[in-house]
């Protein structure tokens, strides 16, 4: 079986959420010291982070069967990076959020380009040039 770009994208996209939540999810001051992130707070909220960086790694992992979640990603990881970049550049969040926020921008704009690509197939569906499904040419 050949791996096109687009399925490519997603799952890197999909894999580096699950990485990185189940590490602050299993160990999240280490994590965050790795990251040189300070923190001194409850584990409560990066654990928190973490549980919900994997659930989205595994709902865009599911872009590959459900084509329409693509929005998903793209969503927010376009939240990400706003979220990231306002709290590096103005509400003193260490320089490597920046960093992360224009990562996270990155990989919003690979799934753009995926969702909005006509022909593109993810999990066995082309895409018309609507960027929906196109069940008329699915194998």
């Amino acid at each position: 079986m050949r791996v096109r770009w687009e399925q490519a994208a997603i799952l890197l996209i999909a894999a580096h959420s699950v990485a990185l939540g189940l590490a602050l999810l299993v160990d999240p001051l280490d994590t965050l010291r790795l990251a040189q992130w300070p923190y001194a707070g409850d584990l409560f909220w990066p654990s928190q982070a973490g549980l919900f960086l994997l659930v989205l790694g595994l709902a865009y992992g599911a872009t590959l069967v459900h084509r329409p979640l693509v929005w998903l990603i793209v969503l927010s990881k376009a939240v990400a990076f706003l979220f990231l970049a306002v709290h590096a550049l103005w509400l003193g969040a260490p320089r490597l959020a920046l960093a992360a926020g224009v990562g996270d921008g990155l990989m919003g704009l690979v799934a753009w380009v995926v969702a909005r690509r006509p022909g593109a197939r993810l999990g066995g569906q082309a895409l018309d040039r609507e960027g929906e499904a196109d069940h008329a040419r699915m194998p």
